[in-house]
Parts: structure tokens; sequence; C-alpha cells
């Protein structure tokens, strides 16, 4: 194990990555610099194809997910030994859209659900290839690379990138009600577990992932949940999010609020509050959904998303926009047809 407790290694070979993790950019841009790709709603995923042939799939927390997707053995007929892939993992719903929440319930499903609903594994970059590390070779090699050397066709899928021209990518997106785009400096090497600057995900929905430190009301009848965020090693408020669960989740959120109910508040200083506030210890993630951040340091208009198990409470920060200099392509550039980017 390194020091920093991002890669794992037996005998040479890694058993577990953190995945490197875009910023937010504060706006469409188009450069010459970048590769611009779909953001795809799905759980990131690394894939490592051991030296024996065999894969192992563990999210962005290290859970491994191997047992609970049977179907997706046939990944060691892909990709060479000795390999790993990062990605996406994703699932349609039946009218063939890209649903989170129909992959979180394929999940819980475990192996008795597959086949249950069409799942994907969607690659796009390359970390090792034959056992040899590609970390410090540039994404575009890295890219090509993987398209090269892996094989695809049933489960696995090595999307189209763009190059120069993200505000029209960004623009398909919008169209076809995806999440957004992310753009990622063509020479960039790979740094597992750090966000950083050489990737940037311009979203057409801002959504975060935070922090529940409490909630009002009843765990089988949530009138709000509380939340936040850390910034400097301390958990800061953020307000409330009032609607946006189903009865599965409701039911989930029952459960693990009634686990993490606690006396004490986890919020330094103690906040005035005007109601009745069952305090939680901050284990629990959520993705919220929102328009945009208020002076005052709330959230304004959110929508709770989903539950994020895959995330890692100190994770849950404020990220501030980035701005890019721009270099646009040619007039006259096309608008993309998204059909170019199957999964």
């Amino acid at each position: 194990m390194s020091a920093d407790g991002l890669l794992l290694e037996v005998s040479g070979f890694p058993t577990a990555i953190r995945p490197m993790r875009p910023v937010r950019a504060e706006a469409p841009f188009s450069s010459d610099d970048y590769l611009f790709e779909v953001k795809w709603e799905g759980i990131r995923c690394l894939c490592l194809v051991d030296p024996a042939g065999q894969v192992h799939l563990h999210d962005r927390s290290l859970r491994n997910l191997t047992p609970l997707l049977p179907e997706l053995a046939d990944l060691q007929e892909r990709v060479p030994a000795g390999s790993i892939l990062d990605g996406e993992l994703v699932a349609t719903d039946t009218e063939g859209r890209l649903n989170r929440g129909v992959l979180r319930r394929r999940l819980a499903a475990g192996p008795a659900g597959a086949g249950l609903v069409p799942l994907a594994y969607v690659a796009f970059d390359l970390l090792y290839l034959r056992g040899r590390p590609l970390f410090r070779t540039p994404l575009h090699r890295r890219r090509a690379r993987l398209r090269s050397s892996v094989s695809l066709g049933g489960h696995l899928s090595v999307p189209y990138h763009i190059e120069q021209d993200g505000d029209h990518l960004f623009d398909a997106c919008l169209d076809h009600g995806l999440e957004g785009v992310v753009a990622k400096h063509r020479d960039s090497t790979y740094v597992p577990g750090q966000a950083t600057p050489f990737w940037l995900v311009v979203e057409a929905v801002r959504t975060d992932d935070f922090v529940v430190c409490g909630y009002l009301g009843r765990p089988t009848a949530i009138q709000a949940l509380l939340l936040a965020f850390y910034e400097e090693g301390a958990l800061l408020p953020c307000g409330t999010v009032t609607g946006g669960w189903d009865e599965e989740a409701q039911a989930v959120l029952a459960d693990r609020l009634q686990r993490l109910t606690t006396t004490e508040c986890p919020l330094r200083p103690r906040p005035l509050v005007t109601a009745p506030v069952h305090w939680c210890r901050p284990e629990l993630v959520v993705t919220v959904r929102y328009s945009e951040w208020a002076p005052d340091g709330t959230l304004r208009f959110p929508i709770f998303n989903a539950l994020r198990p895959d995330v890692h409470p100190a994770e849950c920060v404020r990220r501030r926009h980035r701005a890019v200099r721009q270099s646009r392509p040619q007039p006259g550039s096309p608008a993309y047809d998204l059909a170019r980017f199957p999964f």
C-alpha cells in the first residue's frame, strides 16, 4: 500500500486504485488543448484484469463490485491480462435512457439481478497495459492505446471524444438530457485519487455531494434533510433539501438515519434552528441538484438526486468554478450527433 493510501499493490500489480477526478469549470468552452467527452450518468468504476486474467471491479470508495456483477465477467475476454481501465458503469431504463437509479437497484439486487437490466462498462482511460503502468503517459496516447488494445462489444464500450469543439458537444448533451461534458487536457498524466484542474467538468445541471448532518420529521416521514460540506477540515451547513426521494430511497434513508441518529450536533458552532432537529453522525452522503449557491452559503432550489454509498464524506467539499481561456475552432463547426457516442 502506498503512503497516501491511494494505490494498493500485490507483487507489483495494483489491486485497487482511487480514480483521478475533475474540478468544475464555470462555463462550456472550446480549446485545442483539450479532449471533450460526455459526462456519463453512472457510477465511476475501475476495471482491473489481473495477470491471471481475472476481472476485479471497484468503485471510487474501493468497494468491491465484482461479486455483484457476474455478467461483466466477459470483460476478461476483451481486456488484456495485466491491464486496468478507468470508466463508468452505466445502466439504461426500459426506454433506453441512462438511469443511475436503475443502476443502483441492479447493484442492490446482487448476483441474482444479472441480466435484469442492460449494463455497460464505458471505458475512457487506460492505466495499465499488459503489466506496464501508464500513469505518466499523456492522455491522448493512453486513449489511443485503449482503443487499439481492447476488443469492443458485449458489455464493453470505448466512447469517442471530441477534439477542440467543446461548446457544440455541450449543446448536444443539453439536447439529449445528458449531465454535461468532461474536458481533459490532452497531455495530462494520471494522478490517482486527486482532483486536478487538468480535468474539468461542465455540468448541464449543477449537482454535488453533501453530508447529511440531521433531519426534520421522522425517519419514515422525512420532512427535510440538513446538508453540510467540508471546508478546511470544518463541517459547514448549507441548508436543507425537502424532496426528490422516492419510496425506495425513503426506505434506505429511514434505515440509515435511524442507525446514525445522535444527540450530538456534528456542526461547530452549533447553528440556530427553528424546528426540532434529529442530528446524525456525518457519515451519509447524498447527491443534490440545485440552481446555484446563495450569498449566505446555502443552496438555491435543491432537489435530492441519489444516495452515494461510493463517496466518502470527506470528499464532500464546495467545488469552486475554474475559468478556462478559450481557443475556438473555425466557424461553421457542425452540430454533433450523439449517436457517435454509443455505450
